[in-house]
């Protein structure tokens, strides 16, 4: 709405992973060129990967709102001991949320959606450097990844409501997840996805 005639821009298909410059001709009714499409440019920085425990209601959809936004390049969704029983993802649901939130941010790719997956299959897929949000752990994310220096790609993992059990935070710490805290007080599973995601975005 903000363009004038003669102004260049990019359009792009979040759905495709296609982008192309364009330049606006006519305002009003608006009549652009489009020059030839190509593949889109992944998000820049680290290569983010999410791995979530599947939570109840719309969360998912939340999670995966501020993941597109944030620019993982893949989350995972992991059924774990405190997840809800029965609950299941709507994959169709969920994709058309990744295409909404690509068109706001201006995003031309998607992140790979995978899931439900049981919590060993999701830990085998982590990359790189990994950390596992834990309220009561002696070093914050923000202290872990300044003091690592680069990393080409990290995941992280966020329990449930309730956080990860036992023995799957164990299952974490032997498949090399260092357990990092993000606040001084206990978040809700969406809030500390949104948090954590911030956090990396913010340490290229």
């Amino acid at each position: 709405m903000r363009l004038r005639a003669g102004d260049r821009f990019v359009v792009f298909d979040p759905d495709a992973g296609i982008e192309a410059e364009a330049v606006l001709v006519r305002d009003v009714p608006a009549l652009a060129r489009v020059e030839a499409p190509r593949a889109v440019t992944p998000v820049g920085g680290r290569a983010v990967t999410l791995l979530q425990g599947l939570a109840k209601g719309d969360k998912p959809e939340q999670v995966l709102r501020a993941a597109v936004a944030l620019g993982a390049r893949r989350v995972v969704f992991a059924r774990t001991e405190r997840s809800v029983g029965g609950a299941e993802l709507r994959g169709e649901r969920l994709r058309a949320v990744m295409l909404d939130a690509a068109r706001q941010c201006g995003r031309g790719d998607l992140p790979l959606l995978v899931g439900l997956v049981d919590l060993e299959a999701a830990v085998a897929l982590g990359d790189g450097r990994r950390f596992a949000l834990e309220p009561g752990a002696p070093r914050s994310l923000v202290a872990a990844l300044r003091e690592e220096g680069a990393s080409d790609a990290v995941t992280v993992a966020v329990g449930p409501e309730g956080g990860f059990a036992p023995a799957e935070s164990a299952l974490l710490q032997r498949a090399g997840f260092e357990a990092v805290r993000l606040a001084a007080h206990v978040l809700r599973t969406e809030l500390a996805a949104v948090a954590a995601l911030a956090v990396i975005a913010g340490h290229k």
